[in-house]
């Protein structure tokens, strides 16, 4: 399990104008300071600055490596103060860093077990999420969450035959418009959005993070957010050290 200071759970408000110009980004929850670097620090920092660059396409595209235009997102911390890194940057689908509007929320958080979570929130509202989902706020008219309580009944009935059965990946609960769904994979759409769930979480040490994405209809293109899923699977999290 990575520590506190390897990891992240940043907002931003996007800004109005052009988003090449950077902008700052902040801690979603303040830290209560202790004194010891591993929990004080984040991988860049309490405040880090945000700039969104164009890549281009992959020079090797494939099925897990989309030939769509990229789009890099780049943390930088300001000065050394509470950063393990100077700088950690991961690669979205371009249409997906369109979608953005000047005033929204956009949420990144990096977890204990590596995996990178990303998302939109306008008006309190999801416009889309990909990665690690559970790791980043969806707005008031969707939740999802693992449901660990469902999965030890589960498990306690198998155990009556198998005393060792554990289930190796964990289904993901949706909650929106009204419905409830346990999934382990593939696509659906329920109510304004759309979904593509690769996979929930795999047990293991430290573990493998859920893969999802999810776009609002109308809001945002899924195609884009499927290939920012894949981008943040294949490149994952690049770093710089100081």
């Amino acid at each position: 399990m990575i520590a506190g200071c390897g990891t992240f759970d940043y907002v931003a408000m996007i800004p109005e104008g052009s988003m090449s110009v950077s902008f700052r980004a902040q801690l979603r929850q303040p830290i209560k300071l202790s004194g010891n670097k591993l929990a004080d620090f984040r991988l860049v920092g309490h405040a880090p600055e945000v700039r969104i660059t164009d890549l281009g396409r992959p020079p090797n595209p494939g099925p897990s490596n989309p030939a769509t235009s990229r789009s890099r997102v780049t943390l930088r911390a300001l000065d050394r103060e509470y950063a393990q890194d100077s700088e950690a940057s991961f690669v979205l689908d371009k249409g997906l860093i369109s979608a953005l509007r000047p005033g929204d929320l956009l949420a990144m958080s990096r977890t204990g077990c590596g995996g990178v979570g990303v998302s939109a929130i306008r008006d309190s509202q999801l416009v889309f999420a990909v990665g690690v989902i559970t790791a980043v706020p969806l707005g008031n008219d969707f939740m999802a969450r693992f449901p660990y309580e469902l999965v030890r009944e589960a498990e306690a009935v198998f155990r009556k035959h198998d005393s060792t059965f554990e289930f190796v990946e964990y289904p993901l609960e949706i909650r929106v418009a009204g419905k409830t769904l346990i999934i382990y994979g593939g696509r659906v759409n329920v109510g304004d959005f759309e979904l593509w769930i690769r996979h929930g979480y795999r047990k293991g040490i430290p573990g493998t993070d859920e893969s999802v994405s999810i776009a609002r209809a109308g809001a945002c293109s899924i195609v884009d957010a499927n290939s920012s899923v894949l981008f943040l699977e294949g490149e994952g999290l690049s770093m710089v050290k100081w």
